[in-house]
């Protein structure tokens, strides 16, 4: 199917434009899912024979072809969507149950491809794509900076006037991009400070000492930062509401549901919902000033179920509201990812301790994190993970034979352990258990973030070779 698309489009905007929404599979059952903002799963997708690529973060280029992954034999016939005909409890913990696995020989060979076409393994890239080495860079500064939004500008102009070098590090095309969506004033940043767009730190290492960043685009180099100090200015992202339903496409979290509207020009729906913990009202202004047609504005905790099969058709709060969109603006919570690399320790499980000197927190990084409101009995087809296609229901069964301990849940499950690395899959699973058995989230500890908290190919990865001495 041929898709015209804008200049600048990414390709996850150009779909939606075209009106597909759905553009990824879950794991185990195989429920749709698309471009949300909160869980990469639902925009990748093999791009030009690469596999897992993320559609929100490539720009459209004539001639490029995207196709999605666990599907057979096609998207338009996919006959893997029956697996949504099983019930939950049949895949708990995956499909590679045991019990169901022949023990060796042609048929455990052949069980065992089928399992990993069901769990969403995707194909290897074509032969084309044959790793090579890109051979790093090393940068060495006074402070690097991560997060290129107002707080992050802010903090890297005033290290540069005290005489500082600065590198930024931002995941965005463009400095800024929700602030500037929200119409909010953004001051320019000083032209002495090196400037990393489109890049992610992937890693923080030897309490912060050393940061490793890959671009977004395959083609580049990684990069090894070694600071004296470091500030994270990563600001905070806007939780999914912790009910069913929280995957369909046409779920959305402000940052997306803005860019698309705003930058892109397509309406996130023809009926938008628009709920959060106080920016809802805000959010809704600047989508309707675009001509987004808003029919509903509330708070997240009112929210009881999203309704729908292949996308969002209505909500149900306080009353029944039919839509096509439902975009969150809250709870806002900081991904704790960098930060607990830098201070963690342990083995088994790592535990965050303070950061150290050297490091800091400014901006919507340094904010308390807004609760998660979690009922005690969540319908169990809840989706804590979408990556991992975990749902209430699977973890309530290890909770209430008494498994309490998050990271021990994390391995029974999966839960956290897919694209996403944990955020927001941990925020959801803390305040369902915590919820479950009657005590606050923050009386126990995380599972561990270990890098890499994003994508980095291998060619990438081969190029660092050399840039850093070993642990000895």
């Amino acid at each position: 199917m041929a898709i015209t698309a804008r200049p600048g489009d990414t390709v996850a905007a150009a779909l939606w434009r075209a009106g597909i929404t759905t553009i990824a599979r879950s794991r185990k059952l195989h429920r749709p899912l698309g471009w949300g903002g909160a869980y990469t799963t639902g925009v990748l997708a093999r791009v030009d024979g690469r596999p897992n690529v993320r559609l929100d973060q490539i720009t459209v280029q004539n001639g490029l072809k995207a196709e999605a992954q666990n599907v057979w034999p096609s998207a338009r016939f996919d006959l893997l969507r029956l697996a949504q005909l099983l019930p939950s409890k049949a895949v708990y913990g995956g499909f590679e149950h045991g019990a169901w696995m022949p023990k060796s020989g042609l048929a455990y060979r052949l069980a065992e491809r089928v399992m990993a076409n069901l769990a969403g393994v995707a194909a290897p890239a074509d032969a084309a794509f044959a790793p090579h080495a890109l051979p790093g860079q090393r940068v060495n500064v006074d402070c690097l900076v991560i997060g290129g939004g107002p707080s992050g500008i802010a903090e890297a102009n005033r290290r540069k006037e005290l005489g500082e070098s600065v590198a930024l590090v931002t995941r965005g095309d463009k400095l800024a991009r929700f602030a500037r969506s929200m119409g909010e004033p953004v001051e320019p940043l000083h032209e002495g400070i090196r400037l990393f767009e489109g890049m992610e730190l992937f890693g923080a290492y030897r309490g912060g000492a050393i940061m490793v960043g890959a671009p977004h685009d395959h083609r580049k180099a990684a990069v090894v930062f070694e600071p004296r100090s470091a500030v994270l200015a990563t600001g905070r992202r806007s939780i999914p509401p912790l009910v069913k339903g929280n995957q369909l496409p046409g779920v959305m979290d402000a940052h997306s549901a803005l860019q698309l509207a705003i930058v892109h020009g397509v309406a996130p729906g023809n009926r938008v919902a628009v709920v959060g913990t106080g920016a809802q009202d805000a959010v809704a202004a600047r989508l309707a000033a675009v001509g987004v047609r808003v029919v509903h504005k509330g708070r997240t905790e009112d929210l009881i179920e999203i309704q729908g099969r292949s996308r969002v058709t209505a909500i149900r709060a306080n009353k029944g509201i039919a839509c096509d969109a439902l975009i969150h603006a809250g709870p806002w919570r900081s991904d704790p990812s960098l930060g607990f690399q830098t201070s963690g320790e342990g083995l088994f499980q790592v535990e965050a301790h303070p950061l150290p000197q050297s490091m800091s927190v400014t901006g919507g990084a340094a904010l308390p994190n807004e609760p998660i409101r979690a009922r005690k009995n969540l319908h169990p087809d809840t989706l804590i993970c979408p990556c991992m296609d975990v749902t209430a229901g699977e973890l309530y069964c290890h909770i209430d034979e008494g498994e309490t301990d998050p990271e021990v849940l994390k391995r029974l499950t999966s839960c956290g352990m897919g694209t996403c690395q944990g955020f927001p899959c941990w925020e959801h699973m803390l305040a369902m258990l915590a919820s479950r058995i009657g005590v606050e989230p923050e009386s126990f500890a995380r599972p561990t973030h270990r890098p890499p908290r994003r994508a980095i190919t291998v060619a990438q990865a081969a190029g660092l070779a050399g840039l850093v001495e070993p642990d000895r």
